[in-house]
């Protein structure tokens, strides 16, 4: 007997997350999966927005104890992560891509690469709503945004709000890798963790923690998204068959 019915596409339209209101429409229809066909599991989406919560608190508890001097730094240390795990995923994102469609049997890529708009898309918009703020922010001085240029201030205030929305439903959906195939959230989600757990041990981060909360910390993260990835393949597996050696066609 297998977990199929709870595995059934979510059809519902009930009311959005609270969050979700705070977030650009465009920057969500741009980074969240939409491929029709796809697998849409409940329990999948309800713990991964719970561990996105829990990572959240965690750095701030973290940045509050050990690792900032006042509330502001604090405050900002959780996006400063944010930033880091999109970095590390415009990175992983195009690697993994590159390496599931070599992979793929020679009939399946061409499909493949169709859907991999998806997440081009998504990396897009993130990387050129950052870009934008980060030219318009170095090009013009704060007096310049005066008279004929108010638009430009209205329009770099618009594009703020439209790369953050980008950058957590980015980071949130994992570049919109579901629409390529089900099972590469998951392993792109690992990859992330294990690329970051370099980035933390290279740089120290969490050296002024003591040694077991800096241990815990570091490998917490990575060794939970594991656990959980396994889960969802699992449950992919056994609720609609879907593994990565079929996704291949091997």
């Amino acid at each position: 007997m297998t977990d199929a019915p709870l595995l059934a596409p979510y059809q519902g339209r009930g009311s959005r997350p609270w969050a979700a209101w705070l977030l650009p429409p465009a920057a969500r229809r741009l980074c969240r999966p939409s491929r029709p066909d796809r697998i849409d599991d409940r329990a999948t989406r309800a713990v991964q927005r719970a561990r996105a919560a829990a990572g959240f608190v965690v750095i701030l508890g973290v940045a509050l104890a050990y690792q900032v001097a006042d509330a502001v730094e604090a405050v900002t240390e959780p996006w400063v992560q944010l930033i880091q795990n999109c970095v590390v995923l415009v990175l992983v994102v195009p690697v993994g891509l590159v390496l599931f469609v070599r992979a793929a049997r020679p009939d399946l890529r061409r499909g493949y690469l169709r859907r991999a708009r998806g997440p081009l898309c998504a990396l897009l918009a993130v990387a050129g709503s950052l870009g934008f703020i980060l030219v318009v922010s170095a090009t013009r001085s704060g007096n310049s945004f005066r008279g004929s240029a108010f638009w430009l201030l209205f329009l770099l205030t618009w594009m703020i709000f439209f790369g953050l929305g980008a950058l957590v439903n980015g980071v949130a959906n994992v570049f919109r890798t579901a629409d390529v195939h089900e099972v590469l959230p998951p392993l792109v989600s690992v990859a992330l963790v294990w690329v970051n757990l370099v980035v933390d041990l290279v740089s120290g981060k969490y050296g002024d923690a003591p040694d077991r909360v800096a241990a815990f910390l570091l490998w917490g993260g990575p060794l939970t998204v594991t656990c959980l990835a396994l889960w969802e393949l699992r449950r992919l597996r056994r609720g609609h068959g879907l593994t990565l050696r079929r996704a291949l066609g091997r």
